[in-house]
């Protein structure tokens, strides 16, 4: 069979800098069973439309393949109508978080999609590959597609791959690494001209973050089964996450040194969501580099987890070839960080991490958000604060409800409702005031509205505030950003903000009514009459 594999663009913006992991082990699967494989990708070669619908034409393909993350619906939406219009007869199947995460309303959003892969895709697409563009596809667990009538129906649920070391490398050969490492940017990669590329050695995660759609990409299988409101019951009992997998040492250090010696890399960003947390393999991880001597062909750097550094598997790290480790601190307040992004650390674990790089010669690098649910301007105080005391250049993201996070799921309507105002209306009137089929419409255009709107993760979309408007978290982002602690007292009380006392050393409205206060009161005592004479006392 001719398989063609699409990569979208993402994050227009921002120039491609890394390669598409996912659909790159597709891509590798697909060779090894024999198939025909073409690959285009958008991402690295960002064309118009029309030169994209040229590419799709160059061959009869049987099964046409395209995966991506929510953030990357808007080109996603304008590419699949061309790939229906050219190979009418062709397979489509789409996987990926954008996908994943609502399979009934993007079957629905996206008619021409013929098939979707929910959560890991590799075993799935093997089976879909067997079965060709013609076969039966109630023999493949873990997808949704239409009957024949247009009825959805979701198969068995495919169990998570429990060995991700039998998952092959991405196909490289079919990747334009140059363009994609000549972008790849992060601190201390020892030179710009260094060849850099960027692999993932786990999945899943065992933090319980809110605003992470990583968690979700193994539970939309249970929303399915079990209905969403028992998939909340569950969280509320054990928390929204999923097991950790990790690859073994041995897989890890062979797919580097397979990138330095067969594609000359010198440099690997190990894009995990934090490495650290398993204290155990990173040990073993580090000792292995160490035995191969992988220090001296390649140099690589991580993401960490702040709760699980010290001294010791710093050190380590370094001496394995680290250069740099990044942390997602979200916040300085206790308070959001235990009650909207329940990651399990705190501000404690966060300043200890930057003082652990510090002592070890690395500059600590660390990732913020503000626009929690429940955050207010003593929180935001209390995270600019810890940007300053610690000499931290940070841009902070503004918290955005990724489909695939509990977020998401929480606050869904007023999501919905700021991409269709009639959604806000409706719902304070009695009930069959509104036919129920129209507001299902509202609903659909919203949801599309909305995620057409996150293709660039710097710029604002729908919010979960209940405190900050879109305005407002603009506005703090910049004056975060700035280290502006002052301008930020200054705007809480333009805005009726109450801050705690401990900032008033800081404010320059609490500074003026002070003095204003104080002038009133030598005024008052040098200007009031005696009593004996009714004339005004002298001090």
């Amino acid at each position: 069979m001719k398989v063609l594999l699409i990569n979208p663009p993402v994050r227009q913006r921002q120039e491609p800098s890394d390669i598409p992991i996912g659909l790159g082990n597709i891509a590798a699967i697909t060779k090894n069973e024999g198939h025909h494989i073409a690959f285009l990708d958008l991402n690295a070669n960002r064309v118009p439309l029309q030169i994209a619908a040229n590419e799709i034409m160059i061959d009869d393909y049987d099964i046409i393949g395209i995966g991506g993350l929510s953030s990357q619906y808007k080109e996603i939406k304008a590419i699949i109508p061309v790939c229906r219009q050219i190979h009418p007869d062709a397979l489509i199947v789409a996987g990926g978080g954008f996908v994943t995460y609502m399979p009934d309303k993007m079957l629905q959003l996206r008619p021409e999609i013929d098939i979707i892969v929910i959560g890991e895709g590799e075993e799935t697409w093997k089976d879909i590959l067997k079965e060709g563009p013609d076969g039966d596809f109630s023999k493949v667990n873990g997808i949704a597609y239409r009957s024949e009538n247009g009825k959805i129906i979701y198969t068995e649920p495919r169990p998570l791959i429990s060995d991700i070391d039998t998952i092959p490398y991405p196909a490289y050969e079919l990747l334009d690494l140059d363009k994609y490492g000549k972008n790849y940017v992060y601190a201390d990669t020892g030179g710009t001209n260094m060849r850099k590329t960027n692999i993932v050695t786990e999945r899943g995660c065992p933090r319980q973050c809110t605003f992470c759609t990583h968690n979700g990409m193994s539970r939309w299988d249970q929303i399915v089964s079990i209905g969403k409101e028992k998939v909340r019951e569950l969280d509320d009992e054990f928390g929204f996450q999923q097991i950790a997998r990790f690859n073994s040492p041995r897989y890890v250090v062979d797919h580097m040194l397979h990138l330095a010696e067969k594609f000359k890399m010198e440099y690997v960003f190990i894009a995990d969501e934090n490495l650290t947390s398993n204290r155990k393999r990173t040990i073993e991880l580090c000792n292995l580099m160490i035995e191969q001597d992988l220090p001296s062909k390649v140099k690589w750097g991580t993401c960490g987890d702040a709760a699980s550094v010290d001294d010791d598997i710093i050190a380590l790290m370094k001496k394995a070839g680290s250069t740099f480790i990044t942390f997602g601190g979200e916040s300085a307040s206790d308070k959001v960080l235990k009650y909207d992004i329940q990651k399990g650390t705190t501000r404690k674990n966060n300043q200890d991490a930057v003082d652990t790089m510090k002592r070890q010669g690395m500059e600590p690098l660390m990732t913020f958000m503000l626009g929690n649910p429940h955050e207010d301007i003593n929180d935001i105080l209390e995270t600019t604060d810890f940007f300053v005391k610690n000499n931290l250049s940070c841009d902070p993201f503004i918290c955005t409800p990724y489909p695939g996070t509990k977020l998401y799921l929480d606050y869904e309507q007023q999501i919905l409702e700021q991409f269709d105002e009639r959604l806000a209306e409706v719902k304070n009137l009695p009930k069959g005031s509104i036919d129920e089929e129209l507001i299902a419409q509202w609903k659909e255009r919203a949801l599309d509205n909305f995620l057409s709107s996150l293709d660039d993760a710097d710029v604002l979309s729908a919010h979960v505030s209940q405190v900050f408007n879109h305005h407002d978290l603009l506005g703090l982002k910049a004056l975060m950003f700035a280290h502006d602690i002052p301008r930020i007292l200054k705007v809480s009380h333009m805005r009726n903000w109450p801050h705690d006392k401990k900032w008033a050393e800081h404010c320059p409205v609490c500074a003026a009514k002070n003095e204003i206060g104080q002038l009133s009161q030598i005024n008052e005592a040098l200007f009031t009459p005696t009593a004996a004479t009714g004339e005004s006392e002298q001090i």
